[in-house]
């Protein structure tokens, strides 16, 4: 039977933001950060039509977070699954958090803004971020939480309704460091296997019946199956163009990491973001200032495509 994990890009959002699933949505966020909202929404609602014109125009390497989700009192969510490692990734989420925090600015329509002061607009972000990858100690808790805290008396920082300005979260789905009697550990469970344990909470069983392949319609399995067609593919040509390299013997163009044996293949994101502009129909000499690599090796790996 065929069967496509949850953390493929269609089945993420169709499993938390569609429709129906906002209690999915809701219980998913407070699972992991502890915060229960009366509402909470997401700022872009799932449909296969919609879905498939994004398709069309979303790159491989994504440039923004795949849920954004918005509470009954302005406060916002982000929530990114992340398969492939990524370089930077620590510096990418918080990036994100805070564009999710500073986007309300000087938005007069937020309720209770107060007038002439933009700041009274801004409310709290939430980050919760899946990765398919070790991004701390592989010892440490699969799930890390981390808060503005006061180092000496760990008060938390506040806003003046008593909730905290941010909070960012990293679930690991290759750690086995979690405490099994919590729902977290449901999830992460299902989202690494695509199966759910007998006594999982039962809008998680909802979960995999909303991604189970035999009940999706003809329309997404096709983009299901594009989707990982594509991700095969790419994958494909990053290793083959990260081996050609190595053998080639290029090195002077490319940073530390390549020298170093690729740096436990932090450079794999280099070539990728190289080959994946190319496609977009930039120059050698665009794809070298904008990736600073060596204009030789970005047009061997150009001709190569070729």
């Amino acid at each position: 039977m065929q069967k496509f994990l949850p953390t493929n890009d269609l089945l993420f959002k169709k499993m938390l933001t569609s429709e129906d699933s906002l209690h999915i949505l809701k219980a998913f966020v407070k699972d992991f950060i502890g915060i229960e909202f009366k509402s909470l929404r997401p700022k872009e609602t799932y449909h296969i039509d919609s879905y498939k014109k994004s398709y069309k125009k979303m790159e491989i390497i994504r440039t923004e977070v795949d849920i954004l989700a918005i509470s009954e009192d302005g406060s916002q969510a982000t929530i990114e699954c992340q398969i492939q490692p990524h370089k930077y990734f620590h510096e990418r989420s918080l990036f994100y958090l805070c564009e999710a925090y500073r986007s309300p600015f000087g938005n007069v329509k937020t309720k209770e803004v107060e007038k002439k002061n933009n700041f009274s607009s801004l409310r709290p972000a939430y980050g919760i971020n899946i990765v398919d990858f070790h991004i701390f100690d592989w010892n440490e808790d699969a799930l890390q939480l981390f808060h503005l805290f006061n180092k000496k008396t760990c008060q938390p920082f506040l806003n003046k309704e008593g909730k905290e300005l941010l909070v960012l979260g990293f679930l690991s789905l290759k750690n086995e460091n979690i405490d099994r009697k919590t729902a977290v550990y449901h999830w992460q469970y299902f989202l690494k296997t695509g199966e759910v344990i007998a006594d999982s909470p039962e809008y998680i069983k909802e979960a995999k019946r909303k991604t189970d392949f035999l009940t999706l319609e003809s329309e997404e399995k096709e983009m299901i199956m594009n989707i990982e067609k594509s991700k095969a593919i790419s994958d494909a040509v990053f290793v083959t163009a990260i081996e050609e390299a190595k053998e080639a013997g290029i090195k002077q163009g490319i940073n530390q990491g390549i020298k170093q044996g690729l740096e436990q293949g932090r450079e794999e994101e280099r070539l990728a973001i190289i080959i994946n502009l190319l496609k977009s129909g930039m120059t050698v000499e665009q794809v070298s200032k904008a990736t600073g690599s060596d204009v030789g090796l970005v047009k061997k790996i150009s001709e190569e495509r070729e």
